[in-house]
C-alpha cells in the first residue's frame, strides 16, 4: 500500500511540474499582442506586432493590413533607436502575405530599451511615412520551466524525508514489539 501511496505522490508532482513548464504555451497564439491603427499619408493601416514587448535578439512578426481592401502596397520598416539606446537604424522589408493584400516581416531589435518602427509604405497614391515607439525588453535569465524545476525540487526532498521517517519509525515500532 505504501508503494501505491509513493507512485501516486510521484505522478501528482510530476503532472505539477509539466503543467508549469507548459502553461505559457496555451497563452501565445491568442492573436496580435499589439495593435496600433496608424494614418501612413493617405493609407489608413493597422500594424499588428505579434508579441509585446519584443525580446531582444527575437524575431517578433510584423503585420500590415490596409483598411482599403482594394489597395496594394509595398513597403518596409525601419528601427530607430530612441533616446537612450545606444544602437544604429535597422531595415526589414514588408512582404505579401499569401491573402489578401496583408503585408508582413519580421522585427529584430538587438539591444533593450526605447525604439521607433517607422512603417514606410507606398502605393498607388504615393509614398509616405509615419511611426510608433515601442520598448524592447531584455530576456529573462533563466527559462520559466527551469525556474519552476529549481523551486519546487524541495518538495520533493521533503518527501523524500517524511517517507523515510514514517518507515524508519515502523521498523523501531517492530523492533519494541519483539
Amino acid at each position: 500500500m505504501r508503494r501505491y501511496g509513493l507512485l501516486l505522490g510521484t505522478f501528482c508532482y510530476m503532472l505539477t511540474l509539466l503543467f508549469f513548464m507548459f502553461s505559457g504555451i496555451a497563452q501565445a497564439n491568442s492573436g496580435p499582442a499589439l495593435s496600433q491603427k496608424l494614418a501612413v499619408g493617405p493609407y489608413i493601416v493597422q500594424v499588428d506586432l505579434a508579441q509585446y514587448p519584443p525580446v531582444t535578439d527575437q524575431a517578433v512578426q510584423v503585420t500590415v493590413v490596409p483598411q482599403d481592401s482594394n489597395v496594394r502596397l509595398s513597403g518596409q520598416l525601419r528601427m530607430l533607436p530612441g533616446l537612450g539606446t545606444d544602437a544604429v537604424a535597422l531595415h526589414a522589408q514588408l512582404s505579401p502575405a499569401s491573402t489578401g493584400n496583408t503585408l508582413t516581416g519580421f522585427i529584430r531589435m538587438p539591444v533593450r530599451g526605447a525604439w521607433l518602427i517607422a512603417v514606410q509604405l507606398t502605393g498607388p497614391q504615393g509614398t509616405d511615412e509615419t511611426s510608433f515607439p515601442i520598448t524592447v525588453a531584455a530576456p529573462g535569465s533563466i527559462p520559466i520551466w527551469l525556474g519552476w524545476l529549481i523551486g519546487s525540487t524541495p518538495l520533493l526532498s521533503i518527501a523524500f524525508i517524511v517517507w523515510h521517517q514514517r518507515r524508519y519509525r515502523k521498523k523501531l515500532l517492530l523492533q519494541s514489539a519483539s
